[in-house]
Formats: structure tokens, sequence, C-alpha cells
């Protein structure tokens, strides 16, 4: 196809949402019933252009489910990475009125955004509709594509954000195992020091990580609706909660209790937090953390002599519950999936998507978490992968990265000023008026 064809091409297909649209309020009328939008798309031109920030492993194990959806299709499908400028290359490209066909979108405030200015798609005007396809997600998992009672897209993948990653031959030659409840948490950091270890590695470094502490320590505390509350615009940082889980949080989270003290924790990033656990030389004995971690851990940046050993040299369980409170509640991090062009070839490919045979060519690749119920946890080729994939699947409530739900305020500074001992009563209220200003701004 000529460059000047092509260009009508994108020009055509820009249009097509607001011809969908005009389409199915006709055929809707009070808009309450989405119709079978589907069957009004434009014909594709047989290619489409997706996006996403995703590299390296996570990107090789994209590159098979496009290889299979391109097997079982009569469509071409490029995949454009965009790791370090993702939201100012999809404004250019909107902005020049050459959208990507799809999207997969990390942080639900960018998704949010682009559904508001109508550069998303809504699934029913691709005739995919939201009764056929939320029984094979988690409860609310589906949520996080909806913005203002429309869907506009789903979880393409996701990792749990729930695991104490730990050795379980250094954890018997200690002495000690997993635990179930925070009280026993607390006396297994105790019985960890008692034997002459160190408990736990804290890469405060990077401040994300301590939002993983806070989001998952107030789900089990205070329970979903209260989480939902504190990460919307009616959330109140001053309330007492919020200083309550922060209180319990830096209670465990001390000079005794981390390698190199708070001090250390705080000029130590991620990865290197993850090596004081499992490098060969360890230093501490337990990272909390997403799924993710264990690909980290039995990577080229920290021991790939560990690959293979999941379930012995390195596993996870589960944070415990707090207070009897919290079993079945867990939080995540992921990336969304949503159509910037209306036609056959889009629908066709986030049909695929949606599909049990394009998660399990995703799973078997064993870099991510395919929020898809219906895939077998035995597809995954790791213990660490397979048990997460259960615990997500049996979630009574699965809840995204409250951080990542915030517009623009920095929820890692603050844990990290929690940590230096900071009076956190005018921080937390400072905090609390940016943030109600930063909804209001949206």
């Amino acid at each position: 196809m000529g460059a000047q064809v092509e260009e009508q091409m994108r020009k055509f297909r820009l249009a097509a949402p607001l011809m969908t649209a005009v389409l199915v309020l006709a055929a809707c009328g009070n808009g309450d019933d989405p119709g079978d939008g589907g069957e009004d798309l434009p014909e594709g031109d047989g290619a489409i252009l997706v996006t996403s920030l995703w590299g390296g492993a996570e990107e090789a194990a994209f590159q098979e489910v496009l290889a299979a959806f391109e097997e079982n299709s009569d469509i071409d499908v490029t995949y454009e990475a965009n790791r370090t400028d993702y939201q100012s290359v999809i404004r250019t490209r909107l902005q020049g009125g050459n959208p990507f066909d799809v999207a997969i979108v990390p942080g639900i405030a960018f998704f949010r955004q682009l559904a508001l200015e109508d550069a998303l798609i809504p699934l029913s005007d691709l005739g995919i509709e939201l009764s056929d396809i939320e029984g094979q997600f988690a409860p609310g998992l589906l949520d996080y594509g909806n913005v203002d009672d429309v869907q506009y897209g789903f979880m393409a993948k996701l990792n749990g954000k729930a695991s104490i990653f730990y050795s379980p031959e250094r954890f018997e030659d200690l002495g000690v195992a997993p635990v179930e409840t925070w009280d026993d948490l607390v006396q297994l950091t105790e019985d960890i020091k008692a034997a002459d270890a160190t408990p736990w590695a804290v890469g405060a470094g990077d401040s994300w990580t301590l939002t993983d502490w806070f989001e998952i320590m107030y789900i089990k505390e205070h329970g979903v609706e209260a989480y939902d509350t504190l990460f919307s615009p009616d959330g109140d940082w001053t309330d007492p909660s919020v200083a309550a889980t922060i209180d319990r949080m830096t209670s465990l989270v001390t000079d005794d209790n981390v390698v190199g003290g708070i001090d250390g924790a705080l000029s130590v990033l991620f990865v290197d937090a993850v090596s004081e656990v499992f490098s060969t030389s360890p230093s501490a004995e337990m990272y909390f953390g997403g799924s993710f971690v264990g690909g980290i851990a039995t990577g080229v940046d920290v021991n790939p002599d560990l690959a293979g050993q999941e379930g012995e040299a390195i596993d996870w369980f589960p944070f415990p519950t707090i207070e009897g409170n919290g079993d079945g509640l867990v939080t995540f991090g992921g990336d969304q999936i949503a159509a910037m062009v209306a036609d056959t070839d889009t629908a066709e490919f986030l049909e695929f998507m949606l599909s049990t045979e394009a998660a399990e060519v995703w799973a078997a690749q064993g870099t991510v978490y395919v929020p898809n119920t219906n895939v077998d946890p035995s597809t995954y080729p790791t213990i660490i992968m397979q048990k997460d994939a259960e615990l997500i699947n049996s979630a009574d409530a699965i809840r995204f990265d409250g951080s990542d739900l915030l517009p623009g305020t920095d929820l890692g500074a603050l844990l990290q000023s929690a940590l230096r001992g900071e009076d956190m009563g005018p921080i937390l209220e400072e905090f609390q008026t940016a943030t109600s200003t930063a909804w209001e701004s949206q």
C-alpha cells in the first residue's frame, strides 16, 4: 500500500469512531442498550499497529501472542514499544490524526483521561458486550476499564502485589516458616533476628515500593470499601485510618528489622533490595513486593542460578491477614488494552485477546499473569506464577495499585517521610489538599 493511500485509510479510520457512535446511538435510542455495534464497523485494511511500553522478556512473550493471532487471521500486526515517552507518543499521534489502532495503557489515570477525551473506543462499539466477558475476570477487575459507565477496555496483563518472598531452604535452616496473620509476621520477624539474621530488605530508594506496602496493609486492615474511597476523589488522607496503617507499617519496617537500617533502605533501589535477599551473598531473609519479584530474582540482574529452583531456593507466601481481616483481598498492578480505531481488524484483535487461546499462549511464556480465570494455573511454567494465578483467581476482591489511581500526587515520597520519623500530621494535611486539587482538575 502506498504512503498516500495508507494516509487516506488512516484518516478514514480516525473518523470511524464518530461514525460508529452515530450508528449506535441511532440504534439504541436512549443509549441504555449498546446493541450490536460490531455489525456496523467499517472493514479494516488487514493491518494493525499496537503499542505498549513493554520491552525485554515482556515484549518477547507478547510477540508470541501476536504470532498466534496472525496464524489464525488475515491481519498483520506491527508492535511498537515506547518505553520512556509512552504518553507523549500517544498524544502526538492523536494530535496528528494518526492514532495507534490498539494501545495497552499503563496507569488508570492516563487510561481514564484518554477515555474522557473520546480517544478510546467503547467495547460495545466493537461488538464486545460486558455480559459476555465478565465471567472470565476476577471480581472488580473489569471496573478499571469502565469510565462513566462505559466499558472501554480490560486488563491485558497484571501482577499481584501481595507476595512476601523468601528462601524455603534458608527458612528451614533458621527454624522458621511462613505465616498467615499479622501477629505471626511480627513474631516471625523477631524469630529471624533471634537466629542472628536480618529479617527484611526494603528498596525504599524507589519510593513506589513503599506504596505497595501501604496499599496491601490498608486494604487488609480497613477493607475494600475504605480502600476504594481513599483512592478516589472522596478520599480523606487525614482520616485516622491512614495514620493507623502508616504506624503499623513503620512498626515493622524499622532500623532493627531492615538490612542497613532505615537510612540504608532509603538509599537502596528496588532491584538492589531484591539482591539483598536472593544474591549469592544474601544479607536479608524476606522481600515484600509484586509477583514480578520472582522474575527479577531469577534473572541476570540478581541470580540466574535460582532459575529452576522455584519452591526450594525461592518462593513466596501471601501477605497475612490483619486482626482477622483481609483474607482473599489482593492488590495488583497491570496494563489495560483498548482500541483507538474502530474497524473490523481491531474488533477481531481484541476478541482474540479476550480468548482463552491467547491467554494460554501468553501464560506459557512465564513473564506475566494473564487475567483470564479460564486459564488453568498449571499453564504457567513456575510454581511462583502458578501460586499467583491461584491467589488472583480465587480472590474475593482485587484492587488496582492505589498510588497509580491518584492524579499526580506522590504517595511514595510521603511514605519515605514516614520512615524517616517525620511528623505525619501536617504532611498528611498537605497531601490531602494537593490530592483534592488534583482530582478537581481532572
